[in-house]
């Protein structure tokens, strides 16, 4: 079974346990995967050229769409170290976006996103049904979990990582097992475990890969986890835990929806090189990006931002609640 091209963050195992925490994209069969996302060639296009035009759209649909300064931000200048600063990525237009509109959009039968849980997850964890309520509310589509599957159950070589002493299993084989265990009615699958995670013999660890075509993936939750690094308990951890868990999955969603990274906006799709640019990413979508999707899913923006909202203020993430609030009573003028 060939895997397409994958994306996850990791190490390779001769940087160690440097903290400094990668995003890679790991290529089988590039080629073909680039032609089928739009790559193009030419100049980088502005923030309004991949927007492109918005005319025959409703009133609240070109409001949520126009890049206002006052919601949106243009993405910083890079610094060393950070994503752009080492890999110069293209972008993607809506226009793009469209060409390959077809093969990413769920077809009708596909109503659903579904979380498998591998293995046990403890009091740290981040709670799997928060999580399926923050999807379910970021994609406007019906989100469940699914029963657990014990690991010894799980068709995955493991070892144990020589610098941390801990079980790692082998992410390709569990996106080879994946694709069996995806309901007939589910358009994206992403399996979610508190074990560590490697791709490769040469590499020390990968947070999650994700198939890019074939809408399944793997992420684990252990090395979102402050005490991972030995790091003393502290007040906060078990929200910061669940935002980190909250952005990969949604993120990693963005891409089986046909999503490249962001390179126009401060945005949830924007590629991260370490924790730390990670952290300082938003959990919202640019107005590019945020168009792409509603392409793809057919949502009504003002019913999702208010179903994002809801679970910012239930959750207490008020800087997302005072940004959606401002967002909500923007579109709700309008309409």
């Amino acid at each position: 079974m060939g895997l397409g091209l994958l994306s996850g963050w990791g190490l390779r195992d001769d940087v160690g346990m440097r903290a400094v925490f990668l995003w890679v994209l790991i290529g089988f069969g590039v080629a073909s995967v680039g032609k089928a996302q739009g790559l193009r060639n030419g100049p980088m296009p502005t923030a309004a050229e991949a927007m492109g035009s918005l005319v025959g759209l409703s009133e609240v649909q070109r409001a949520a769409f126009e890049a206002d300064p006052t919601l949106f931000e243009r993405i910083r200048k890079p610094e060393p170290g950070d994503w752009l600063a080492a890999h110069a990525e293209p972008g993607q237009t809506v226009e793009e976006y469209r060409k390959v509109l077809a093969q990413v959009k769920p077809r009708p039968a596909q109503k659903s996103l579904a979380i498998l849980p591998l293995g046990t997850f403890g009091d740290k964890a981040p709670d799997l049904e928060t999580l399926r309520s923050y999807c379910a509310a970021f994609f406007a589509m019906e989100t469940r979990v699914l029963p657990g599957v014990v690991l010894d159950k799980v068709p995955a070589k493991s070892r144990v990582n020589r610098n941390t002493q801990n079980r790692q299993l082998l992410t390709t084989d569990i996106l080879k097992w994946l694709p069996g265990m995806k309901p007939a009615d589910c358009y994206a699958l992403i399996a979610v475990t508190m074990e560590d995670l490697y791709p490769d013999e040469a590499w020390n660890f990968v947070f999650g890969q994700a198939m890019l075509q074939g809408g399944v993936g793997v992420f684990s939750f252990a090395r979102y986890d402050p005490a991972f690094y030995g790091e003393a308990a502290a007040e906060g951890d078990g929200e910061l835990m669940l935002r980190r868990s909250g952005k990969v999955l949604t993120h990693e969603m963005g891409h089986m929806f046909g999503m490249r990274h962001c390179v126009f906006y401060e945005c949830l799709m924007n590629g991260s090189n370490h924790l730390g640019e990670t952290d300082s990413r938003p959990m919202h979508l640019c107005p590019v990006c945020l168009r792409k999707l509603q392409l793809a899913a057919g949502f009504g923006v003002l019913s999702r931002d208010m179903g994002l909202l809801k679970f910012y203020e239930k959750e207490s993430f008020k800087a997302e609640a005072d940004w959606m609030r401002r967002r909500v009573m923007k579109l709700a003028g309008v309409e």
